[in-house]
């Protein structure tokens, strides 16, 4: 009874394919008793015989298909009960055992997406690693021209070369920082790094790049140390930089960049600002400043905005135990904070 069941049901269910192939059958004998009644009484018998054949035949891989996705789900629902002691499994009716089946279906569909959209992610964040190192190799190229050819060119297209180069890479940074924040391995080495030499190595950096900018800037960091990752702090540096020389204010007469730091006792914390006199932000859309891909009314530099540097900042300061913090008024400028637990 439930092979005949079976059968039935793979007949309803590919009903059309049959209605399909007796149509066909119809015409095609329709045609041949036009041209010739007497032998369409004879081929028609054989025409109806190999069509059911074929009919059978679809049915059977159909039937053989159905039969080995059910034994997977028995097998699923098996070693189900057998690991996860739903022994209860036994005594439920034909129908739930059906439903459960369905189920078991569904959940190894799901299964197998999650599988493959694990691979998709797996063999993206593998491309853009390995883009990021390609792009890597003319960088360096491009800064070892700029340096070996400086005498060549005029202060200005050389600053601007180098803005250029510099505006690159930290794109590039960006993306591989990106790529790597969801990885289940982080490439993390905590050690004691002074505050003021890190600032010291973040300013000869982007030297040009804020003569550049015009940006005239002010280090006052105390030596202090802190236990932190030094690739992680280096990279929240950089946003902060990055951020003061892209939102300067033009209007002003002085562009100006200050950096502090020291050990505030009535927070127990190690303090790094950044604070700048640019555009600053609009009240409204300080919450928002960390959430990714958020820009905010930055007008005229919002179309070159991504809304990824403090976002991208924020999760390396949580990988590292850094808290950011952010303070602006609009139109008099912005800052940027990082707080340091005190480790003794």
């Amino acid at each position: 009874m439930k092979d005949v069941r079976r059968i039935w049901g793979a007949c309803v269910e590919y009903g059309f394919f049959l209605l399909l192939l007796l149509a066909w059958d119809v015409l095609f004998g329709l045609f041949l008793w036009l041209m010739d009644a007497r032998r369409f009484y004879v081929l028609a018998g054989v025409f109806s015989m190999f069509s059911l054949l074929l009919f059978g035949v679809g049915v059977g891989y159909a039937l053989r298909r159905e039969r080995r996705r059910r034994q997977q789900v028995e097998d699923y629902l098996d070693e189900l009960e057998r690991h996860r002691d739903f022994g209860m499994l036994e005594g439920l009716s034909l129908r739930e055992r059906e439903q459960l089946t369905r189920l078991g279906e569904m959940i190894l569909e799901k299964e197998d997406g999650v599988q493959r959209q694990r691979q998709l992610r797996k063999e993206y964040e593998e491309y853009v690693e390995v883009w990021v190192h390609e792009i890597k190799v003319p960088l360096s190229l491009l800064s070892f021209v700029l340096d070996n050819r400086r005498d060549e060119m005029s202060p200005l297209v050389y600053g601007r070369m180098v803005h250029a180069c510099s505006r690159i890479s930290e794109d590039v940074t960006r993306i591989l920082y990106y790529s790597r924040l969801k990885a289940s391995h982080r490439d993390l080495r905590f050690e004691r790094v002074s505050l003021g030499e890190c600032c010291g190595e973040m300013l000869e950096r982007y030297e040009t790049v804020l003569a550049e900018e015009g940006i005239r800037c002010i280090l006052e960091v105390e030596d202090v140390w802190v236990v932190t990752d030094r690739k992680g702090l280096a990279f929240i540096l950089e946003q902060g930089m990055s951020n003061a020389c892209k939102y300067q204010d033009g209007e002003k007469p002085e562009r100006r960049l200050e950096i502090s730091g020291g050990v505030a006792p009535e927070r127990n914390r190690i303090c790094l600002c950044l604070r700048d006199n640019g555009i600053g932000v609009k009240e409204a859309d300080l919450p928002f400043l960390f959430d990714r891909g958020f820009t905010g009314d930055t007008d005229q530099r919002k179309g070159k905005a991504t809304g990824m540097g403090l976002y991208l900042a924020r999760e390396m300061a949580r990988q590292i135990n850094i808290e950011l913090r952010v303070e602006s008024k609009y139109g008099q400028g912005f800052m940027l904070c990082l707080e340091f637990p005190v480790v003794v």
